[in-house]
């Protein structure tokens, strides 16, 4: 549709799809004026660089990936349209850090990410060119989340480097981005398509064939057994875990990289997820949190990418889902893997539903609050990206950075993904200060770890077996 900006000017414009719909709501509905919709990343590596080259690189970038020049306005009647836009307004800053020490210099770039991006008719990024210490250079992004996902932010920064290498080596010039409007008008007809009905119909039968699920927790006592107290409600089996205070901090720890490869390597030999064995891991410790309880549900983070073609584009194709699982303890563990296969696989197959209309049906069927859950952590893999490199020195010291915006509209996230210079895994606790004792999370990662070294030995190996040995906070 054509509408008419706060300038006159008329322009083509799209509503918001699901995904967008979804961040906006929970942002104001649980952050008020918090930063939750920004995403910030840096990438740095030492060795030649060119700053002018960057530029250019990074401009044409921009030219070539149509999120990167998105607005939002509120006109007609007050509702939220996304038009596209030339990048007049975006400007490339260079920042000299070198004189700072590393943490510090990190630390700074870190604040910078709290301040909230004022999204509607303006550009809704920033991108600065950024000198550090010891002759690493790179690039620093902050992006509104409502154009952007951690997957597309890195799309945009692969092409970009790519036209970088282009400029300054001749390497091959990346192939052509897709439009994000081709994804928007895709998404738009769905929601009238024979395929939106079946979708419907199985988020639906997901409730109605089943039992209640049951709230499990990682800290103690559970806040599941407080609340029965609390109301008089020992049947109680879901748990209020949301405040008003989106606060939040992130708790990293990393699986070097020897391990990280033995347990992908473990994981193709068997034929199993490499996502999979890491929820295998994470509900054998809430399992284990809750006395051994075989029904376990968590959130689970959808990357809706199916094709090449889809993988490079930019926008926001992330949907998140319940995913409940229940495990036998006479179950090995790879059987339990491929139990928590089938439910994934079940989701990603009816994942283009909106994550709003299937919470409505959850609500409304098991007569919850939108405060009230079943699931005390959401889950997301990022699976090794592979960023283009020039040589392998520039691949030994590049270092890719999340900047935490200290804001999160979830009680915890739980984020797996591989750095880049060694393939290593990285787990990432993103908590809210006011429900997350900082205590129970080193507990929660040993149980992880613990899990998955175990079940990387030997994935014969029993849960009951697994769930007797992370009994205590560590594995003697």
């Amino acid at each position: 549709m054509e509408i008419k900006l706060r300038n006159g000017k008329k322009v083509k414009a799209y509503p918001l799809i699901p995904a967008q719909h979804l961040m906006l709501y929970v942002s104001q509905h649980h952050s008020d004026d918090a930063p939750v919709l920004n995403i910030v990343t840096g990438y740095y590596w030492q060795g030649e660089f060119d700053t002018e080259a960057m530029k250019e690189a990074l401009y044409e970038a921009m030219d070539r990936c149509d999120t990167m020049r998105l607005r939002f306005t509120k006109r007609p009647f007050n509702k939220v349209y996304q038009y596209l836009a030339d990048r007049h307004g975006i400007e490339i800053i260079e920042e000299d850090l070198s004189a700072m020490a590393w943490d510090d210099a990190h630390e700074f770039l870190k604040q910078r990410s709290h301040s909230i991006i004022d999204m509607w008719d303006k550009p809704v990024n920033e991108i600065r060119i950024i000198h550090l210490e010891n002759g690493y250079n790179g690039i620093y992004t902050k992006l509104l989340h409502l154009a952007f996902d951690g997957y597309s932010s890195k799309v945009f920064l692969a092409d970009a480097l790519s036209i970088y290498f282009n400029k300054k080596y001749g390497t091959a010039y990346p192939k052509p981005m897709r439009s994000y409007f081709d994804m928007v008008e895709k998404e738009l007809q769905y929601s009238k398509s024979e395929q939106h009905k079946k979708d419907k119909e199985y988020w639906k039968g997901t409730i109605k064939n089943t039992s209640e699920p049951i709230y499990t927790d990682y800290v103690r006592p559970s806040r599941l057994l407080q609340q029965r107290i609390e109301k008089n409600k020992p049947n109680l089996r879901k748990a209020e875990v949301l405040d008003a205070n989106p606060a939040s901090r992130t708790l990293k720890f990393s699986l070097d990289a020897e391990t990280s490869e033995k347990l992908i390597k473990m994981c193709t030999e068997n034929g199993l997820s490499v996502p999979c064995v890491l929820m295998m891991g994470m509900r054998s410790a809430l399992s284990s949190f809750n006395d051994n309880e075989k029904d376990i549900s968590y959130k689970v983070m959808v990357n809706r990418r199916a094709t090449l073609l889809d993988k490079k584009s930019g926008g926001v194709r992330m949907h998140f889902y319940s995913m409940r699982n229940i495990v036998e303890p006479e179950m090995t563990f790879a059987e339990a893997v491929r139990v928590i296969e089938k439910s994934q696989n079940d989701v990603f197959e009816h994942s283009n539903i909106s994550p709003m209309e299937a919470v409505i049906l959850r609500h409304l069927a098991m007569k919850t609050g939108t405060r009230y859950t079943y699931e005390c952590i959401t889950f997301s893999y990022h699976p090794y990206f592979p960023m283009p490199y020039y040589g392998e020195e520039m691949k030994k010291s590049s270092r890719g950075f999340w900047y935490n915006n200290d804001a999160s509209v979830q009680p915890l996230y739980l984020t797996v993904m591989h750095r880049n210079h060694d393939g290593g895994l990285d787990f990432n606790f993103e908590y809210r200060l006011a429900s997350n004792p900082l205590d129970e999370l080193h507990h929660f990662y040993d149980k992880i770890h613990d899990t998955l070294l175990m079940g990387m030995e030997n994935p014969d190996i029993k849960v009951s077996e697994i769930l007797e040995k992370i009994k205590k906070d560590k594995v003697k």
